[in-house]
């Protein structure tokens, strides 16, 4: 089996060049090495010394060689050793390398929508031509797609993420300290109608996204929302109305603690636990400062530069799903085959 791929993006979402076909089994990092090795590959005569590349964790194998040849790379951070989570600045590094990152899969999107050839496994009695198909698929991208730019907001959000930077997460410090994750007692069960949550923040979607620092999240919020409630009908969380005494001032005062159990995305075994530390002020109610806090038990869920999926349903659902009479997606499917009883 051949493959096309490795393809340089520039920010407006110009392919500068694209690579291949190599075999299958070549990895991004394999590739790009070889075209390091090679004098006339783009990667080396058309990219100068200092110039950035925002790359993906399958590259990591090739990052030491594009700092020797005097490029800037940054790509996700990758776990410690025995760590189950990123740290509160992996995290958040990584959430940078993201926001910028995402040009490149629109440009993925933008291919396989348009040209049919390149959604499905290419045959290779056709690999001869491969090449030249891909290029003149990108060169017609290039010549006719639309120009990607900036959302209006993007100014605001790359501010916010500098601004929390170097912030640390002391609620995900807390909950590991007095490991929440394992305790039941503390918490009680409700749902999303009982009269204590009237005291959650009612947001717009301009503060969710703000509170995401863009929409990836947001989208999600609607799918995870929906594999919650097609069992019961009720979305559950659990509330802890008052903290510990033991609970560091640096979390402050007048605030309770909602944790929520999410299902993972990637293994249906595994279930995450949100939490978010929401302040009683009346003088900041229905804003995004309601929101003291918050972390999750998932890879990046310690960051505060933005917030995780997980963390979003649960914001976006309380703070603005209820009140906009949601529906899961596609839920008219869920009755579609009909069961027989043998």
């Amino acid at each position: 089996m051949t493959i096309t791929r490795n393809y340089q993006v520039s920010c407006d979402g110009h392919i500068v060049d694209c690579l291949g076909p190599y075999k299958a089994t070549t990895n991004d990092a394999s590739i790009t090495s070889l075209n390091l090795c090679n004098e006339e590959s783009c990667l080396r005569s058309f990219f100068r010394r200092g110039d950035i590349f925002i790359l993906d964790r399958g590259f990591r194998d090739v990052i030491n060689e594009l700092q020797r040849y005097g490029f800037v790379a940054h790509m996700p951070e990758s776990l410690l050793e025995n760590e189950h989570q990123l740290t509160t600045q992996q995290a958040n590094r990584s959430r940078f390398v993201t926001m910028c990152r995402w040009v490149v899969e629109v440009v993925n999107g933008r291919v396989k929508r348009d040209f049919r050839l390149f959604r499905h496994v290419f045959n290779n009695r056709a690999a001869l031509h491969l090449k030249n198909d891909f290029r003149i698929s990108c060169a017609l991208i290039n010549k006719f797609h639309v120009v990607i730019e900036n959302p209006p907001e993007a100014l605001e959000y790359v501010r916010i993420a500098k601004d929390r930077l170097s912030l640390e997460n002391h609620l995900a410090t807390y909950v590991e300290q007095a490991n929440l994750n394992r305790r039941r007692v503390n918490f009680q069960m409700i749902n999303s109608n009982n009269p204590h949550l009237d005291r959650f923040p009612q947001l717009t979607i301009t503060d969710l996204k703000r509170l995401a620092l863009g929409t990836y999240q947001l989208k999600q919020a609607t799918s995870y929302y929906g594999e919650h409630i097609r069992q019961t009908g009720i979305y559950s969380i659990e509330v802890n109305n008052t903290l510990d005494d033991d609970v560091p001032l640096i979390l402050g005062l007048n605030n309770y603690l909602l944790r929520g159990r999410i299902k993972s995305r990637h293994v249906n075994s595994r279930t995450y636990h949100t939490y978010l530390l929401i302040s009683k002020d009346d003088a900041v109610a229905n804003t995004l400062d309601t929101i003291v806090g918050y972390c999750c038990s998932c890879l990046i869920g310690k960051r505060t530069v933005g917030c995780c999926a997980y963390i979003m349903t649960i914001v976006w659902y309380l703070s603005w799903g209820r009140y906009n009479d949601v529906t899961a997606p596609a839920s008219a499917l869920d009755n579609f085959f009909q069961e027989y009883d043998e």
